[in-house]
């Protein structure tokens, strides 16, 4: 077996998929990231008012630290916020850079805190619209965007509440581990996309909150053009589906970091309302139009990284493309119901 196959998380269809520690996590050429918890858990028990100093540096090096993504953040801002000035963009990107640098620091509180920590510096609010459903033994699939604070709010809602999701394996098999060990301390199981939507029917059928991330580019298939921020994007369909076959309610979800109280959030919003329609157009303007206003709570903390318009219509530009020939289609998996 090589070692790539070695690293590669255990899975097969129908069952969560395993990302178990083995002897090659601790070959020298993982020693550096190991070294790197070790910081992280350092931090995590610092006094928090510490890790002021280390965010603003971070942050920094963040920024000038890939100059593709700050390109790609920046291009985003312009075409979701024309309104703004020029000077309004740019203070809203380094403020994503320090949401970013914060959450990223904090994930040794993820990784190494106490269940206590989890519940004192993790609020869940919104939590009576899932109760209320629960009540009513209505399946609850919650639309969580890509913010930085994902896993933050993705373990606090598997600390109160049964549920899974879908995640894509982290490359570094160390962090892939320890984040996956966190993800799922709780309630929570995790699922490759490559299994298809077929183990969250049957997770969602069961009871189980499905915490969904559909507000990825992942291509054509399986998608279909709908407004985010008056743009086109290519807008996977697949929760008007799921909320179809299984009867669930869609309750919009965001997490968030909040600075006046030093504390992560999650935020649940009342289900969305006559959804799924049954027109899969429809379907995708209602999910868009519910991510785009919680984003508008907190638009500094949005994962404006990602290319989420890297998939055009026919004849439009393609918005990243650098120059002639740098632009290419990349593979996305299939979501198969």
């Amino acid at each position: 077996m090589s070692e790539s196959q070695a690293n590669r998380p255990v899975s097969n269809a129908g069952q969560a998929y395993q990302a178990p520690l083995t002897r090659t996590h601790f070959s020298p050429r993982y020693w550096g990231t190991w070294a790197g918890l070790g910081m992280l858990w350092l931090l995590h028990r610092l006094p928090r008012f510490l890790l002021r100093g280390p965010v603003a540096a971070l942050a920094w090096l963040l920024r000038i630290g890939s100059p593709k993504r700050r390109r790609i953040a920046a291009i985003n801002l312009s075409l979701c916020f024309p309104e703004l000035t020029t000077e309004q963009r740019d203070g809203l990107l380094r403020d994503h850079y320090r949401s970013s640098a914060r959450s990223m620091l904090d994930y040794g509180m993820l990784w190494f805190g106490s269940p206590d920590t989890h519940a004192a510096r993790i609020r869940l609010v919104g939590d009576e619209y899932y109760q209320r459903l629960q009540e009513r033994k209505t399946p609850v699939i919650v639309l969580a965007p890509h913010s930085v604070a994902l896993d933050h709010g993705g373990l606090r809602m598997s600390q109160i509440h049964d549920g899974v999701s879908f995640a894509k394996p982290i490359r570094n098999p160390v962090v892939e581990w320890i984040n996956h060990r966190s993800r799922t301390r709780y309630s929570g199981d995790i699922f490759t996309r490559e299994q298809g939507l077929r183990p969250a029917i049957r997770q969602i059928r069961k009871g189980r909150f499905f915490y969904y991330l559909p507000d990825e580019d992942l291509g054509e298939e399986g998608a279909v053009f709908a407004d985010f921020f008056g743009v086109p994007k290519a807008t996977l369909t697949a929760l008007g589906r799921l909320a179809r076959l299984t009867g669930a309610a869609v309750l919009p979800s965001f997490a968030f970091y909040d600075q006046a109280r030093d504390e992560y959030v999650l935020k649940l919003w009342p289900p969305l309302e006559s959804f799924p329609d049954g027109d899969k157009e429809v379907d995708a303007r209602a999910m868009n139009a519910a991510i785009e206003a919680a984003i508008r709570e907190h638009p500094a903390q949005y994962l404006w990284t990602m290319r989420i318009f890297r998939t055009r219509p026919a004849g439009s530009t393609q918005p990243y493309r650098e120059g002639p020939g740098k632009s290419r289609s990349l593979g996305a998996p299939r979501w198969k119901l």
